[in-house]
């Protein structure tokens, strides 16, 4: 910011702005006031965007991310208006921080992408921008990791690299440092790259014993323990989490570590020694997230002891945090919603990098987890596809799939864990989109797949091409396990046939098939064949129940 122009006394107090931002609330609120003051008088938007910047941090320290969403508007609107985008980025910043805290991930994205943009337009001209473009990408590539896309994530570390130097005489250059190694070996390990993460984490032991920073053992010791998990050498595990009780013992919550934080409590959940430790972390999240709208936090920390409940078997416990869960559930879709309406708003459209409509009407036809178009999608598809091949005289078919036991993993491994497996399913499925084969989400652990000119055959080797791709990925990202039944329905449209016909018996054909097995497939020309047909196994790892079905 260019303060040229102002007096000693106004840079002065800037200054301590930013040096009490974190450390007293009651200073930072005090001086924002009388700063805004002088910006009024002044008429002067860039000061008043700071301000208002610092009073969303303000709330944003006491968890309250309703008002902090209310002051950032404010904050990115002045600081569009005064083209300083310094302040935007650091307003666009803390709305992605925010977001994430409300369980928003989608609007997180844009909004990070938007900073990146502007940052590093700017970031040849002004190295303060250097901060800015570490945080908006390590934000950026920990939401990739969360929903799977383990790619995009390493990516995004990988661009970080390039400002460290920027910021090497900073007090907390040490802290971005290690949380940045620690993600890189969250991304190589599941990636399967065991060299590099292997190497990484030599780094970071070296590091952290040459600074003697307290403070950096969380990302040390959640790094061994990923890799203890990848390579099931698990004779230090009670070391390293003996380091993690330590140290989250002796303080508070404050947000920090959130990552690491989870992981560890997701590591706990299932470990029967370490129950203690265990209800100790559960208790200092929840006496972080007591009476704040931090949705996002809530949801995930209920559905970890959803899965503790579930591993002691305490049914009355489980029950009573379903039904939070569910209020979580609400409580997010709820702050998306407003979130939307934030970011249509005329003052932000020629602010962010998307197209705030074309990006409204992509929500409406895709699905959030998966990417994959969704079942309002499909419905459109499925009549242009069915119009097609009824003027051509081609085959019309339809494919449902859904992973078998679903609920199983669920109970077992956690939704997280569930969602992963959506996550490579759905990947697996994009990549057989094609112009004659349409992919949807369709309800749940289900998916439909269109298809047009296929026949029998062809069905029926995509299908097996499809299973065997699932199983690869799903082993090399080291998940659970699973198969996929299909239920197809596939022949020419007739006069009296309607696009229900097909959906209708592909379900039945699917429901045929998950009582003959896992892994299995069901294909009919009609209702009439449902009576009399045979499954056909096509996964490896499928098992059939009853060979005379």
């Amino acid at each position: 910011m260019d303060t040229s122009n102002y007096s000693q006394d106004i840079i002065n107090k800037i200054e301590n702005l930013e040096e009490y931002k974190t450390e007293s609330f009651e200073i930072t609120i005090r001086l924002s006031n009388e700063l805004l003051n002088v910006a009024r008088r002044r008429k002067d938007k860039a000061l008043s965007s700071l301000c208002n910047y610092y009073i969303a941090r303000y709330y944003y320290n006491l968890k309250n991310c309703g008002e902090c969403v209310r002051y950032l508007r404010k904050s990115i609107n002045e600081a569009d208006e005064s083209k300083s985008y310094h302040e935007m980025c650091r307003a666009l910043t803390l709305l992605g921080s925010t977001f994430l805290r409300q369980g928003n991930k989608t609007n997180a994205m844009q909004t990070l992408s938007t900073v990146i943009r502007i940052a590093e337009e700017n970031i040849s001209e002004h190295n303060e921008f250097g901060h800015i473009l570490i945080k908006a990408y390590e934000d950026l590539s920990d939401i990739c990791y969360t929903i799977g896309n383990y790619q995009e994530a390493l990516k995004y570390q990988l661009a970080v690299e390039r400002f460290f130097y920027l910021i090497n005489r900073e007090a907390f250059y040490p802290m971005y440092y290690m949380r940045h190694l620690c993600s890189f070996v969250r991304c190589y390990v599941l990636l399967g790259d065991t060299t590099n993460a292997g190497d990484i984490i030599t780094q970071m032991d070296n590091y952290a014993q040459e600074n003697k920073n307290l403070n950096l053992e969380p990302y040390v010791s959640v790094s061994h323990l990923i890799w203890n998990e990848f390579t099931g050498e698990h004779k230090w595990d009670g070391r390293y989490i003996e380091k993690l009780r330590t140290f989250f013992s002796s303080r508070e919550f404050q947000g920090q570590f959130i990552l690491e934080f989870f992981f560890v409590l997701n590591l706990l959940a299932a470990n029967d020694d370490y129950v203690d430790f265990f209800n100790n972390l559960v208790a200092k999240m929840e006496n972080f997230l007591n009476y704040t709208d931090i949705y996002g936090f809530k949801q995930e920390l209920s559905n970890i002891k959803i899965d503790f409940y579930g591993a002691t078997k305490n049914k009355e416990m489980k029950i009573k945090e379903l039904v939070r869960f569910r209020e979580y559930t609400n409580a997010v879709i709820q702050a998306q919603n407003s979130a939307m309406s934030l970011l249509i708003e005329v003052e932000t459209m020629n602010i962010l990098d998307y197209d705030v409509r074309a990006a409204l009407e992509k929500r409406a036809v895709e699905d959030d987890l998966t990417g994959l178009p969704n079942r309002r999608s499909f419905n459109d598809n499925a009549d242009q596809f069915f119009e097609r091949c009824s003027a051509r005289d081609l085959t019309f078919g339809i494919a449902m799939l859904t992973i078998d036991n679903v609920k199983r993993i669920n109970d077992m491994y956690g939704y997280t864990i569930g969602d992963r497996c959506l996550v490579e399913v759905s990947n697996v499925l994009k990549r057989y989109a094609s112009e004659h084969l349409f992919v949807a989400r369709y309800d749940g652990a289900e998916f439909v797949l269109l298809l047009e000119d296929f026949s029998d055959d062809m069905v029926i080797d995509r299908l097996r091409n499809i299973n065997d791709d699932v199983l690869k990925a799903i082993r090399i990202q080291g998940l659970p396990e699973l198969t996929l039944s299909q239920g197809i329905c596939i022949h020419k449209p007739e006069k009296l046939n309607k696009i229900w016909d097909y959906t209708s018996c592909a379900d039945l054909a699917l429901v045929k098939a998950m009582q003959a097995g896992t892994g299995q497939a069901v294909l009919v020309h009609s209702m009439a064949e449902l009576n009399n047909v045979h499954s056909i196994t096509l996964n490896a790892a499928g098992k059939v129940f009853d060979e005379d079905l």
